[in-house]
């Protein structure tokens, strides 16, 4: 990024690497952008300004040196905003994101409906939520300490969320598998230890408790089930992980 000061306007030229270009708002082409700012900004601020929230970006250099968010751009500067690292051994302490949580929970809004089934049938705790302000979404967020994916890269944006994803495909199979590459979250897979509706933590249940329940059929092949204590919804290695996307299988280390 490279800055001159000239009529009291600082010229900016900026440069995204990766997938972070298919985020920039309409107008912004690259491989170089260039604005004018009237006055000195912070590097999140610019960034988010072109499109991308910060969320998305891993590493920020000005002259060959990383920067955190807050860092105020200067005059004569060259700055380079890469993403998130799967592949690269990239120390600690030049990185602005975390590969991993403390704690693999997930808040998913109202277009991640199917990633957030996904993710509960994989095990992780995953809230979902729809038809709340950002300021209810937020507040969520920190109180349950959960890691926000969301489509709005508006939302993203907001200062406090420290951690977070913005899928890029419209796909629910492949929102998952990004999920899975950003959070490092293979090694942790539960398969269906969660409810898919309601995220409960399913428990074992006695066949003879929840017998006229089922269905003839159920009743003469199958003899394991487990029950949502949420819900009360029933489930068994039935049919439904046969018709299931070859994809989630894969991730679910799940043969059949």
């Amino acid at each position: 990024m490279l800055i001159q000061i000239n009529n009291h306007m600082l010229r900016v030229s900026l440069r995204f690497y990766g997938d972070l270009n298919d985020l920039l708002f309409s107008g912004f082409t690259g491989p170089t952008i260039h604005r004018k700012l009237s006055v000195p900004t912070s590097v999140k601020d610019l960034i988010e300004g072109c499109g991308v929230p910060h969320t998305e970006a891993d590493l920020i250099l000005t002259n060959g040196q990383p920067v955190d968010f807050s860092y105020l751009v200067q005059v004569g500067q060259h700055i380079s905003v890469y993403p998130f690292f799967n592949h690269f051994d990239l120390p600690p302490s030049k990185r602005l994101q975390k590969p991993t949580l403390t704690h693999n929970r997930f808040l998913a809004d109202a277009n991640l409906g199917k990633l957030a089934r996904y993710l509960r049938m994989a095990g992780f705790d995953t809230a979902y939520i729809h038809d709340q302000s950002d300021e209810e979404i937020i507040s969520q967020m920190l109180g349950e300490k959960r890691a926000l994916l969301t489509r709005d890269r508006k939302l993203l944006m907001h200062k406090v969320i420290e951690y977070g994803y913005l899928p890029r495909s419209d796909d629910p199979c492949e929102q998952m598998e990004e999920v899975f590459r950003r959070f490092h979250l293979t090694d942790h897979v539960n398969p269906f230890s969660r409810c898919p509706n309601c995220n409960g933590k399913l428990q074992d249940v006695a066949k003879k408790q929840i017998i006229d329940r089922l269905e003839p059929l159920t009743k003469k092949h199958f003899d394991d089930f487990s029950q949502c204590p949420d819900c009360g919804q029933i489930y068994w290695p039935g049919s439904h992980r046969q018709r299931m996307d070859e994809r989630v299988k894969k991730l679910l280390r799940i043969d059949g």
